[in-house]
């Protein structure tokens, strides 16, 4: 488990906007966190959430590899797939083109066009920011703590408050690239 520290800064300690990210974020494995610096940019019911919940963090997420690989080219680049960016896509009110998993070996990993992704890209760089800490090994049941003790709203696995809206919009963009016409 990461000390004490490593936790609170990780939570609570400086961050960068997710611009910056693209040339902080180290290639060694760890923690990252992802935060809205204002939580009133997002659709209701995942802003009043927030409000809530008094918090800007919205994702926990370990990289057993390279914290830069995961956090900056998948989840806020989309380099690769990421759960989290098919997450903020579909909050935002992005869907992927009808039909684009027809024939792809994996189902769930929709992806949106390019000028969408483009777009969320941007909306990204001008609302989130991070902070990460680096740790070896990066370990699944940290990050599982983690978000149970958190609950951001973007986390759905080993999150004791997921947000149902999200799952919702999950299942309707996977439905949607599956549909063939």
């Amino acid at each position: 488990m990461m000390e004490i520290e490593s936790v609170e800064r990780l939570v609570f300690g400086p961050k960068c906007t997710a611009l910056q990210a693209l040339s902080r974020v180290p290639t060694r494995p760890g923690y990252y966190a992802i935060f809205i610096d204002d939580g009133r940019v997002l659709p209701s019911p995942f802003g009043d959430l927030l409000l809530k919940k008094a918090t800007g963090l919205i994702y926990v997420g370990s990289a057993t590899v390279s914290l830069h690989g995961r956090l900056v080219e998948q989840d806020l680049q989309h380099r690769q797939a990421s759960t989290f960016f098919r997450g903020i896509g579909s909050i935002l009110g992005y869907r992927p083109p009808r039909g684009s998993l027809i024939g792809k070996a994996n189902q769930n990993n929709y992806r949106f066009s390019a000028a969408d992704t483009a777009e969320i890209i941007e909306w990204i760089n001008g609302n989130l920011s991070v902070n990460w800490a680096e740790a070896d090994p990066a370990l699944e049941t940290t990050e599982a703590s983690l978000i149970r003790a958190y609950r951001p709203i973007l986390n759905a696995k080993h999150n004791p408050d997921r947000v149902s809206q999200l799952a919702a919009l999950r299942h309707e963009c996977r439905r949607l690239a599956r549909a063939d016409s």
